[in-house]
């Protein structure tokens, strides 16, 4: 026989169903309050609070639910552990997942999912517990192994996350995801010949896997394996981490473009644009007119950077075209293998723009040394920062600095204010044209891995890169030099995460030319002032 209450839990049941929600809530709250133990409108509640990421009112009607219910089935205690870890209680939701596994069919599957959820949420030491205890109980089932070694990496336990996939690859040798981890791993070691094998094996035993593909790429591109690297990397548009902006009239590298008009469209990341626009002016070269979309940041910097080149923001209506084709494909259908090196400089700051900037830093002293810095990344990952406790050292050098960090944390503020040869002028710079003004009156910028070390480099401007340990493919290894930037001096880590050493010896290295700017000062006035006979 269906009570009141039973129609009012089906009524909420009916808005649910039709997404009004919050009056589904509503509904469910008003039976708790005639009937706070009835289960239905309890297990309602905590399920449509779920849906509206309530996250908190779900997990506190799933613990009601459960102390009524104690062993209310797997499935609900394993919705009750997410909704406890989605509240921000891992002590409740760990214990919730325990109580899921005793009463799951399925205990192997059950671990390894819990291990994939506490992964997903960014809590390795958790899903490396529960990784091991899948391995334990099925140490024939190769995934356990392979996420096992993925949470030893992101625990900086690198022996063992490449003892993990090797004994993932062993089972299962045949599967391209514990080679593709392994050679990754391996690159990160330094072990090039055998990630380069691992990563070839992934890709004969899986020809169209993305990640075999742009791993080998960015390994082969990090060796100067240009040929290879350029082909492979087409494969970044099947990994998922971006789409395509057009599929139709995609230029092969062959058709003629004399007469015709390409439309050339950015990718991800401010740097990438600025590294590869210079190859933009072969295109003009073959006899095209050029319509190139950037970042909204860029425009004002790269408007007229090269002839018959019309440059749009990325918000802009897109004109007609006979080609498209994205940017950092340029290499790879332009056969450039390792010709990058444009004349330089191939970007130029707006003679305005430095006058203004002249007049707000002021005469600069004489014999001075003027060095612009960068830190910090922004969106791309963090082991490429420098820390500003790492600085001291170069913070020490007789010099004047300037921050060029347009998002610095009202902490990192503080910081550089410890220091009185330090200023802190990033939250005035509005886009990259006003960030070059300001680099045109820099004797030296100083920048982690991050636009503002391309931007120096594309101005011709001295710049010093700061390189972790494995840099990103576009530096190589072991050069201080590149080829991408003939003024770039990159300072590597010679030890993962060794910044410390790094910054003291960029501070020597500043301190030796700040004494030589100095001399240099000195010995020109000297001549423009010759003692008395």
């Amino acid at each position: 026989m269906t009570t009141p209450l039973d129609a009012r839990c089906e009524r909420a049941r009916q808005l649910s169903a039709a997404g009004r929600l919050d009056e589904a809530i509503a509904e469910l709250r008003q039976v708790l309050k005639h009937s706070p133990e009835f289960l239905p409108a309890l297990e309602g509640l905590a399920y449509v609070s779920l849906r509206t990421s309530a996250f908190e009112s779900a997990a506190d009607a799933f613990d009601r639910l459960i102390a009524l219910v104690p062993l209310p089935g797997a499935q609900a205690s394993f919705d009750a552990a997410m909704a406890s870890l989605q509240a921000g209680r891992q002590m409740r939701a760990e214990a919730l997942f325990e109580a899921t596994v005793q009463q799951s069919p399925d205990v192997i599957g059950t671990m390894h999912t819990i291990g994939l959820t506490w992964a997903r949420a960014g809590d390795n030491a958790r899903a490396l517990v529960w990784f091991e205890r899948t391995s334990a109980k099925a140490p024939a089932l190769w995934q356990a192994h392979f996420n096992r070694g993925r949470a030893l990496g992101a625990l900086g336990r690198y022996d063992e996350e490449i003892d993990a996939y090797r004994l993932a690859n062993a089972i299962a040798p045949q599967q391209p995801d514990p080679l593709v981890n392994l050679g990754v791993a391996l690159r990160e070691r330094h072990a090039f010949a055998e990630a380069l094998q691992c990563l070839r094996e992934a890709v004969k035993f899986a020809p169209e896997h993305a990640g075999a593909r742009t791993n080998r790429a960015q390994t082969n591109l990090l060796l100067g394996d240009f040929e290879h690297g350029w082909h492979d990397y087409e494969w970044r548009w099947q990994d998922g981490g971006q789409q395509r902006r057009f599929s139709d009239r995609l230029w092969d590298g062959r058709a003629p473009l004399a007469g015709t008009t390409v439309f050339v469209h950015s990718e991800p990341g401010f740097g990438n644009t600025l590294q590869f626009v210079r190859f933009v002016p072969r295109l003009v070269a073959m006899g095209a007119h050029v319509v190139l979309s950037v970042q909204a940041p860029l425009v004002t910097l790269l408007g007229g950077f090269a002839r018959r080149v019309t440059v749009l923001g990325e918000h802009m209506p897109v004109p007609s075209f006979d080609w498209q084709l994205p940017l950092l494909s340029l290499p790879h259908l332009l056969k450039v293998g390792g010709d990058v090196a444009p004349p330089l400089p191939y970007l130029r700051s707006s003679a305005g723009r430095e006058m203004i900037w002249r007049s707000m830093l002021g005469k600069k002293p004489e014999g001075a040394t003027r060095v612009g810095f960068v830190w910090r990344t922004g969106p791309f990952p963090a082991h490429r920062d420098v820390g500003l406790s790492h600085w001291a050292p170069v913070f020490g050098a007789d010099a004047h600095f300037y921050s060029l960090q347009v998002d610095a944390t009202d902490d990192e503020r503080a910081e550089l204010a410890r220091y009185a040869n330090v200023h802190d002028i990033g939250a005035k710079l509005s886009d990259f044209a006003e960030t070059a003004a300001v680099m045109a009156q820099m004797d030296l910028v100083i920048a982690v891995d991050t636009a503002a070390l391309h931007l120096a480099g594309a101005l011709g401007k001295p710049v010093w890169g700061l390189v972790g340990f494995t840099p990103d493919w576009r530096w190589q290894m072991s050069r201080r030099d590149s080829d991408w930037y003939p003024s770039l001096t990159l300072h590597r880590q010679s030890q993962r995460d060794d910044w410390d050493g790094v910054m003291t010896q960029v501070g020597a290295d500043l301190a030796t030319l700040v004494r030589g700017a100095r001399a240099e000062a000195l010995t020109d006035a000297h001549r423009a002032y010759p003692a008395s006979a």
